[in-house]
This record gives C-alpha cells, structure tokens and sequence, in this order.
C-alpha cells in the first residue's frame, strides 16, 4: 500500500511539475509576444521605419547591433520596473523633481507614435485595398476599440499580441524564402560613424515607447530576461529578412511609402501584407496607447481625457505615416537614449551615501 502510495504520489508531483512549466512557458511566450509587438507596427512591417534608421550598405551588423541594444535596454527597464515598483515608481526615483516634465515627454511621445499607427492603418487601406485616406474606416474602428479594450491594462495587451504576433513572423519568415540578395548586408558602409549612431537611435526609440508597459510588466512578472533575449533575436531576424527583400528589390522599393508592399507586389501577396501590416500597427498602438489611458485614469473626467486624446491622435494621423516616421521618429530615439542612459545610471551607479561609494572615496585622499 506505501508503495502504491508513493508511485501515485510521484506522479502526482510529476503533473504538477508538467502544469506549472507549461504555465510559466505561456506567461514567457506572452510577455516575448508583448515585446515583439511594441516594436513591430507600422513602420517596422511596412518597411519604412527601417530604411529610414538603416543603411543600405553593411545592414547585417547594425541589425545584430539593434538586437542587443534592445535585449540591454528592456531587460534594464525590466529591472528598473521590479526595483522600483512599475513604471511610476520609475520615472519618481530615477528622474526625482524632472519626473513630470520626463512624464510629459513620454505621453507626447506616446501620442504621436498612436497617431503614427493610425496613419499606417489608413496606408494600408490605401495600398492594399484601394480605400482612400479620406474615408478612415479602420483606423477609426480600431481606434475605438482600443478605447475600451486598454481598460484591462497590460493583460489585454497581452492577449492581443499572443494572437497577433505569430501571423506578422509567418508572414516575415516566408520572406525568407524569396530570392533575396544579401550582397549589401556585408559591404563596408561609407560613413559607419551615422550608421552606428542611427541604430542606436532606432533601438532607443523602440525601447522608449515600450517603457511604460515594460517597467510595468517587470514589477508584475518573473523570467523577463529570458523573453527580452528570445524577443530581441527574433526582432533582429526580422530586420535582416526585411531589409534584404527591399534592398533587392532596388530603388523603387526603397524610395515607395511602404517599401515592403513594393516587393511582393499588389495582387494576393499584396493583400496578405496588408493584413499582416494591420495586425503589427494593432499591437503596437495597444502599447502605444497604454500610457495615455493610464494617465487619463487619474484625470478627473477620465473618459472625457481619453476621448479628447483620441480626436488628438486621429488629427495628428492626418499627416501621413512617412512624415511622422522621417521627422518624428528620430527625436524620439535621441530622448530613448537619454532616457536609459539615466535609468542605468541611476539603477548601477553607487549612491553618493552607500557604503561603496564611501569607501571609494577614501581611497582617493
């Protein structure tokens, strides 16, 4: 009887094992899916956004320097998030007495990125289905429904991405089959000095947007490197497989508004891309949108903030997803950088009080 018990026992603790690693597998694929989706919207899938902060000589490195720097600063912003209880406590004890105006910055930022996702929905409407930009029915709709649905706070954002993101890499990966030209991935580039500089720019931006949904998602969750790492890999795969196909495809593709729907063409595979480029900017402006409902939240007339920062995000649309994404975008990696760069400092560096660093200034006398 003690041995059937003890058999039934193991197994016991066997199933439980088994349960709780598909669980904490699932949470791990969900938050890896959250990420991805911050950084892959509109600019990303059409195609845009990299060719403005890429070359088109030596792409590969930057691309491998891209995914680093984004695996480095979500896992800081992971850090910073558990440390400092989410992203609120973030901006309080890194930025102290600049905390509104580093705030106010952020919420600007966020706007103008959900104005640029919209204004991709309607690119997208245009050059995959004919629909012009004077009859914005998508954007709108998704608009709305991101203003009910950011209710439920990053859990929402969650889902969305677990079921939108495996379509966006499908469809990514079968690029990867085409008959691509990776000449240009290894050329020397003319001036590395930009080169570089553009990259760290991308990945400060991307990094930045997502800080909100990020530093709170760390406070909330465990294994978040794991995801960065497992995020960042695939973001960067993304972007050689992307760039290869415009690159190939010449200057018609490099110079169009969406340069990847310039490479495969505008007939069914046109149509795919099309609706594959939606489900990106969709996540993206969940992200996006999820600092501003956060902060309308504490307003007193909430629902009357939101919908006013939705007119302003609409209006702001107005002025198309290349120009948002050519004068916008880069600013808005040059205030990422800053932006990290204090929240290292602030998370690493010795406390002016700490033990350490007094013991490093006797050292010095």
């Amino acid at each position: 009887m003690t041995a059937r018990h003890d058999k039934f026992a193991g197994k016991n603790i066997y199933i439980s094992y088994m349960i709780s690693f598909v669980k904490k597998a699932g949470k791990g694929v969900r938050l890896a899916a959250v990420l991805v989706g911050t950084v892959v919207g509109a600019g990303f899938v059409s195609g845009a956004e990299l060719i403005r902060f890429f070359p088109t000589e030596n792409f590969l490195p930057c691309a491998v320097l891209a995914a680093l720097l984004i695996f480095l600063g979500f896992a800081l912003l992971f850090y910073c998030g558990k440390k400092y209880g989410g992203f609120e406590g973030t901006l309080c004890r890194v930025f102290k007495n600049f905390a509104p105006a580093v705030r106010l910055v952020i919420l600007a930022a966020s706007l103008m990125t959900s104005a640029g996702m919209l204004a991709g929905l309607d690119s997208v409407m245009l050059e995959g289905f004919g629909v012009p930009k004077s009859l914005p029915l998508l954007s709108v709709g998704v608009l709305v429904a991101v203003y009910f649905l950011s209710d439920k706070g990053t859990a929402a954002i969650g889902w969305i991405n677990l079921c939108l993101v495996p379509a966006i890499l499908a469809f990514v990966a079968s690029l990867a089959f085409r008959k691509v030209d990776f000449a240009y991935a290894f050329l020397p580039a003319g001036e590395p000095f930009w080169a570089m500089l553009y990259v760290i720019l991308y990945a400060g931006m991307n990094v930045f947007l997502a800080a909100p949904v990020v530093c709170d998602l760390g406070a909330k969750s465990e294994g978040c490197t794991g995801a960065a790492a497992a995020a960042s890999l695939v973001i960067g795969a993304s972007v050689v497989i992307i760039l290869a196909n415009i690159f190939a495809s010449g200057a018609n593709a490099i110079g169009a508004d969406m340069p990847l729907l310039a490479v495969v063409g505008r007939g069914v595979a046109g149509k795919i891309f099309a609706v594959v480029s939606a489900f990106g900017i969709i996540t993206t402006l969940f992200s996006s949108w999820y600092p501003l409902h956060a902060r309308a939240a504490k307003c007193k007339k909430p629902k009357t903030v939101r919908a006013l920062l939705c007119v302003g995000a609409f209006f702001l649309s107005r002025f198309g997803l290349k120009n948002i994404v050519g004068f916008a975008y880069p600013l808005l990696g040059l205030c990422g950088v800053l932006f990290l760069a204090a929240c290292a400092l602030r998370s690493f560096l010795p406390k002016k009080n700490s033990p350490l660093h007094g013991a490093k200034g006797r050292e010095g006398i």
